[in-house]
């Protein structure tokens, strides 16, 4: 009987010792699985933008400038950036793209007077640096203007994204490296382009297969009716803001691309901010509510995503644009 007992309690011991490092093992998967995770950090515009029609956007636009002008450390349009942090790395990297040149979106507007053409007009870029970016988004914060998404990701992946971020910021041509210019037409993951902010962050969702089917949800897809477009990119029309604040709506008939309007696409940070506000009250078992101190965002296990390493990172793209064709005319031209 005193034998038996001795068996039996050996035996749950043994069952305990099982399921202690079958826990610990899982603990220890899941603490592989947290080495490596890509942040999208959102900032929306400091008051609301109407993509109803040009004339109301034309106005939001114009309204949330005057309201701004003295605001420091404040991106008129929104903004997004990422970051990245992974044991392949020795601190987290923040990164982003952006224009370089305030003259520039002035001479644009003023002298050649393009209109909506500076939605998509490719201009001088820049990355921002890690700690420029980290000082802005501690101001964002401190603003409660800041929201996140996390993935969690593989290290496959991270090493790709570092790929693609080494190769877009290596040179194209004999003065230039993709990275140098930005534009709301462009997309980095095509050979020599630039980006705009949230084309810079989605693009690398993409490249490694994690962007998903909500963001969707997060871009404006408008139609700018080519009255309304001008300078180099309309026969050097040069387009009156009366003009503008007549045009009530976006082009909407059957049309010829690129003559009678110019399709443009952009991830919306203020749409992407109040998505990831809405989705924290929503019941969910994909994106969980997480906070980052008092930074409000969204965390989501991408870990089981396996990218495909044999397909480029950079590929050609097929219809470019207006505005994509008259920056390849002046990249190819620089070779």
């Amino acid at each position: 009987m005193l034998l038996n007992l001795y068996i039996l309690k050996r035996f749950f011991l043994f069952v305990l010792l099982i399921f202690s490092l079958s826990g610990l093992l899982n603990a220890q998967d899941l603490s592989k699985k947290s080495e490596h995770e890509f942040t999208v950090y959102v900032m929306p515009t400091m008051y609301p933008l109407d993509w109803s029609g040009p004339a109301n956007l034309y106005k939001s636009m114009k309204s949330c400038y005057l309201k701004t002008i003295t605001l420091p450390d404040n991106y008129l349009l929104g903004h997004v950036a990422v970051g990245l942090t992974s044991s392949l790395l020795e601190k987290e990297l923040f990164i982003a793209q952006t224009s370089s040149s305030l003259q520039e979106k002035l001479d644009l507007i003023m002298k050649q007077k393009v209109g909506f053409g500076i939605l998509g007009a490719p201009m001088q870029g820049r990355i921002e640096t890690h700690d420029e970016l980290a000082r802005k988004l501690d101001v964002y914060a401190h603003r409660n203007k800041l929201a996140f998404i996390r993935f969690k990701i593989n290290e496959l992946a991270a090493r790709r994204m570092l790929t693609f971020i080494k190769n877009y910021s290596s040179k194209i041509n004999k003065t230039n490296s993709a990275s140098d210019f930005y534009g709301g037409a462009l997309w980095p993951l095509y050979h020599k382009e630039g980006a705009g902010c949230s084309a810079f962050g989605m693009a690398m969702l993409d490249l490694v297969g994690i962007l998903p089917p909500e963001s969707k949800e997060w871009y404006v897809d408008v139609k700018i009716p080519m009255k309304i477009v001008g300078g180099e990119y309309n026969n050097g029309k040069k387009v009156r803001v009366k003009t503008i604040k007549r045009t009530e709506k976006w082009f909407r008939n059957d049309g010829v691309a690129n003559v009678d309007y110019v399709r443009h696409l952009l991830y919306e940070p203020s749409i992407m901010f109040d998505w990831i506000l809405e989705r924290r009250e929503m019941s969910d078992s994909i994106y969980k509510p997480f906070n980052d101190g008092n930074v409000p965002g969204l965390i989501v296990d991408m870990t089981h995503v396996v990218p495909d390493t044999a397909k480029p990172i950079f590929t050609e793209r097929i219809s470019p644009n207006i505005f994509v064709e008259k920056y390849m005319e002046k990249i190819n031209a620089a070779e």
